[in-house]
């Protein structure tokens, strides 16, 4: 295989989005554009979006010297991580899951229940460089942490969250080289 500098990514182009939508709402076909029940996280933080893919394994060893023999995976767990800049509804909704709402006369209140509540959404995020696009197309994910929601004068305020990535999914792509012989 020979070196190609075409094949070099930085995703983060103006068109990168990440969409969340209700579970079980159905992904676009191919790079079609998302359903409206698809809403935009709106602004990110410049770190972007992380995934991370963790696998656990257990060693077995023989009696002989202690040698190990095999290792087996015993879990994967893939999450995805984002930094949301805006303080929307949605951002909302996702750090407080069950959360209601009420707006009159131009003031809305947000009704926080106490405890936790599940928060499990379908995913798309599409990751784009110049002519490039990457989707990840998830059709569950739950939010499994959120980071402090800073109010600092000398701050952004930012909502972190971490997205649990629950079965399969799939990774939709134009580029070239990732096209299978």
């Amino acid at each position: 295989m020979t070196k190609n500098l075409a094949n070099l990514r930085i995703y983060g182009d103006m068109d990168s989005t990440v969409y969340v939508a209700p579970k079980g709402t159905t992904s676009p076909v191919g790079l079609a554009a998302p359903a409206v029940a698809y809403q935009d996280l709106g602004w990110l933080s410049e770190d972007g979006v992380d995934i991370t893919r963790e696998t656990s394994s257990k060693d077995f060893t023989a009696w002989q010297g202690g040698t190990i023999v095999r290792s087996k995976i015993t879990s994967v767990k893939d999450t995805i991580k984002v930094v949301c800049l805006e303080e929307t509804a949605i951002t909302l909704g996702l750090y407080y899951p069950g959360m209601t709402s009420a707006t009159a006369t131009g003031v809305t209140t947000l009704t926080i229940p106490a405890g936790s509540k599940s928060n499990e959404k379908a995913l798309l995020v599409d990751f784009i460089d110049d002519t490039v696009t990457k989707r990840y197309a998830i059709p569950r994910a739950e939010v499994t942490g959120v980071g402090t929601v800073s109010h600092k004068n000398a701050d952004q305020t930012m909502y972190e969250f971490t997205f649990t990535i629950y079965g399969g999914f799939s990774i939709i792509t134009n580029n070239p080289a990732a096209a299978t012989a």
